[in-house]
């Protein structure tokens, strides 16, 4: 802060004192010159006795004298940076917030602005609920080009959707105002066997006020249930602020906050913690109280063993953190940090243990502004992970300091929404579930639903909240709370491990969402050689086409130079190999994946291909006075167009054959169709007409003793309908 002397205009008053030597100045100019004098001295002392009252914290007092600094005097902000940010702070302290707002956006236009000043006007807009203010503030080039690492705290509201999923309102909440509250600010309630304790300024007297807030002195009160009334509790009292209290029924003894003794080396008083004995009238010290140290806001766990409080205490993570003291056969044993899942750089106070969840108010994550109720799911003492209880328990204001009665549906809490004044609210909660409706499918065939898979449903701790195991139908049902995240890991045998994420973030109503999760089937390796099977030398570059039977998926790998085969085949399915490669005979092996092992090996010889040798095609037959292509049949023809579309030299001789019953006619007849029907196949599969001759033989050519006037089963009569092929060469014609 500049004194006097190094004031422009004090300085200015001095150079004209020295011309005075040598010039001879009007009384008009003399009395403006000791104008400019005392006006400067007047703005400088109140400079002075305004930045006094900040470090003795009488921010009520130090933000009038600001006040009239930066709005009536117009103080240059370039060259008192420090009185706007003390004006600012101070303003908020009495929540004169539209003040502060203003001293801060008056030194935003000047050179002196920082980024922590940036940060605090967002912070201040996020409590007064101006969005846009606040957005444009992250938008100022001292923000926005910041590499302050506080401003990483700043990206997920700006440029993420937190703000939006905060705000969203739930309906797990219903929130009324309490009967029992002032107009001077209630705040901190707690369970009473009579009613409700709460702490409050409602001492209408004020003969000594707190000069922090020029306000009443807090008090604890008794909000009694049977008579309506409030009263004042005689046994929890200091001599300045007591209250924040917790109320041990069993034992009949209060756990309070009240201020300590100032110590005159420390400019503020802080506070300690205390207990009240009802059965002893004795008042005792909390072990670990400091008279430099701020230690409040005691509650018990539900069983007593366990002290919550909030600290600055050496040893934390920045400002005020939740610590916990365990109860020993000596009493409370040294105090442990709540961590850096519950605490951060910033505040967390109020801690309130109930069904194995901490709940406590924070200013440090990510929040709708001021202090927000979050929630953490205890493992022993130790937080697993912190929730933002979202709208509408949450606000832009602050909000805190929530019980919770044994059924956990009704509660109370304590919030300054709407005009900045601390009241308390009823809240009932209600539990609000997102149903999860999956189904778990493979990825083979037809995708059918797989039964007996295991579902391990994670938090996001990695911990495993519940084992499920899906139905016949592939089916299983989970119930999410909202605003999380969890982890699905989906185990079968037969199947890859399957890991899916199951988020409810956003949801703020009972849902049902559906799901499929499709499973790859685990895999075995096959490994094959192929050889020729008169020399034994391995066969390079072959084709192998390896055919699921029952889903019709067709996998096509091809031999290297050392005649190697390898595929990575699903488990439990039945195939058909094919083998083909010019010149060579197209050759079939039939593998299996059920009861195997990791590995398949399993080696296939192909023989070279004879001139005018007739393929035998063991599906091509046909039912009675029948001449279209069954589904195998039609298997057996992809194979053979594999072989041809292979041998772009060779033709194929097509003969079709009946069985003796019917017309020599009518039989040669049906012999020509059955014939037709297997070219147009192969022209529909890639093969040239021209490279097919279809012959017709009836009856002429019966493979067995079948003939007119015998009598044979119908199998044999079978074998007879039949089409055979023949490959030709190119310097085979046929028989024209």
């Amino acid at each position: 802060m500049r004194t006097p002397y190094t004031n422009p205009l004090f300085m200015f008053f001095r150079i004209q004192m020295n011309f005075r030597h040598s010039f001879s100045l009007s009384p008009i100019f003399v009395l403006l010159l000791l104008f400019i004098e005392t006006n400067v001295y007047s703005q400088d002392r109140k400079i002075s006795k305004a930045e006094s009252y900040f470090e003795m914290h009488r921010y009520h007092d130090a933000s009038n004298i600001y006040n009239e600094l930066i709005e009536r005097d117009k103080l240059d902000a370039s060259s008192y940076p420090d009185v706007y940010r003390h004006g600012a702070e101070s303003a908020m302290k009495v929540k004169a917030y539209e003040k502060a707002k203003y001293a801060l956006e008056y030194l935003s236009g000047t050179d002196q602005f920082t980024f922590e000043d940036g940060y605090k006007y967002i912070q201040l807009m996020l409590y007064m609920g101006k969005i846009e203010d606040a957005r444009s503030m992250y938008a100022h080039r001292v923000v926005s080009e910041s590499i302050d690492p506080k401003k990483n705290e700043l990206t997920p509201y700006f440029e993420g959707s937190v703000l939006d999923d905060l705000v969203r309102d739930s309906l797990r909440y219903e929130i009324s105002l309490a009967p029992f509250n002032s107009e001077y600010g209630d705040f901190s309630p707690a369970y009473h066997p009579k009613g409700i304790a709460f702490t409050s300024a409602k001492n209408h007297a004020m003969e000594s006020p707190w000069a922090v807030g020029n306000t009443s002195f807090l008090s604890q009160y008794l909000f009694d249930k049977l008579t309506q009334k409030v009263k004042k509790l005689k046994g929890v009292k200091g001599k300045k602020h007591d209250g924040v209290a917790y109320y041990d029924s069993i034992d009949g003894i209060w756990y309070y906050s009240k201020n300590l003794k100032r110590h005159k080396n420390i400019p503020v008083t802080t506070v300690g913690i205390y207990t009240y004995n009802e059965r002893t009238k004795k008042h005792e010290a909390f072990s670990y109280n400091r008279e430099d140290q701020y230690v409040a806001h005691p509650s018990l766990s539900p069983d007593r063993q366990v002290l919550w409080f909030s600290s600055n205490r050496d040893g934390g993570f920045g400002g005020l953190d939740i610590w916990y003291s365990v109860k020993g056969e000596n009493g409370w044993g040294e105090p442990i940090n709540a961590g850096d899942k519950v605490n951060s750089s910033h505040d967390e106070m109020f801690p309130y243990e109930h069904n194995q969840v901490l709940y406590f108010s924070s200013n440090g994550h990510l929040g709708l502004g001021g202090l927000d109720l979050y929630t953490a799911e205890l493992d022993g003492r130790e937080a697993k992970q912190v929730f933002n209880a979202g709208a509408p328990l949450n606000s832009h204001g602050d909000d805190f300091s929530i019980i919770l009665d044994s059924t956990n549906i009704q509660g109370y809490f304590s919030s300054n929404r709407g005009d900045f004044t601390d009241r308390i609210y009823q809240v009932t909660i209600k539990d609000i579930f997102i149903d999860l409706q999956a189904k778990i499918v493979s990825s083979a065939g037809d995708h059918g639903p797989i039964a007996g898979v295991r579902v391990l449903v994670k938090d996001e701790t990695n911990q495993v909240l519940d084992t499920l195991y899906s139905d016949a139908e592939g089916k299983f049902v989970f119930k999410g709370k909202p605003e999380r995240q969890y982890t699905l890991l989906m185990e079968n045998p037969e199947y890859e491990d399957l890991t899916e994420v199951f988020s409810t973030v956003g949801f703020t109503k009972p849902e049902t969402v559906d799901k499929e999760y499709t499973m790859q089937e685990k895999q075995v390796s096959f490994y094959s050689v192929i050889r020729d099977k008169e020399t034994g030398k391995v066969v390079p570059n072959a084709k192998v086409e390896i055919l699921d039977k029952e889903s019709g998926k067709l996998i096509t790998v091809y031999a290297d130079e050392n005649g190697k085969v390898y595929a990575n085949l699903p488990r439990n399915r039945d195939y058909l190999i094919t083998a083909t490669k010019e010149g060579y005979d197209p050759t079939k092996t039939e593998l299996n994946t059920r009861d195997s092992g990791k590995e398949i090996i399993r080696d296939i010889d192909i023989r070279k291909t004879r001139k005018g040798k007739a393929i035998h095609m063991d599906n091509i037959l046909y039912e009675y006075n029948k001449y279209n292509l069954s589904a195998e049949g039609k298997k057996e023809l992809d194979t053979l167009a594999m072989f041809l579309k292979e041998n772009q030299d060779i033709r194929v001789e097509i003969s079709s054959h009946t069985d003796c019953r019917g017309r020599d006619e009518y039989n040669m007849e049906l012999s020509a169709h059955r014939g037709r029907s297997c070219m147009v196949y192969l022209v529909s599969r890639g093969v040239k007409k021209e490279r097919m001759l279809v012959r017709n033989y009836g009856e002429t050519q019966l493979k067995n003793h079948c003939d007119d006037g015998v009598a044979c089963s119908e199998e044999l009569h079978q074998v007879n309908r039949r089409t055979e092929f023949v490959i030709l060469f190119p310097e085979e014609k046929g028989t024209e």
